[in-house]
């Protein structure tokens, strides 16, 4: 059964990015994931997603329309 949080209570995650790919690592070396969830502190679904296909680290922002090397060119 989920969690339920009174009014005015919020989740707070206690971990970081490190944190998830230490327990990404430790399940591709033969964990389960139940049992990486329970020993990191980190929730089971949030594994399964960044174990899923869907999950794609990207950058911050639309990529750059010009090369490095143009940008130097109208630069100078």
């Amino acid at each position: 059964m989920p969690k339920t949080f009174t009014p005015g209570e919020r989740y707070k995650k206690n971990y970081d990015e490190r944190d998830i790919e230490q327990t990404v690592e430790a399940i591709k070396k033969g964990l389960s994931r139940k049992q990486a969830s329970k020993e990191y502190g980190i929730p089971r679904a949030t594994l399964q997603f960044r174990l899923s296909n869907k999950f794609k680290k990207t950058g911050h922002g639309p990529l750059p329309i010009l090369t490095q090397d143009e940008e130097e060119l109208l630069v100078h």
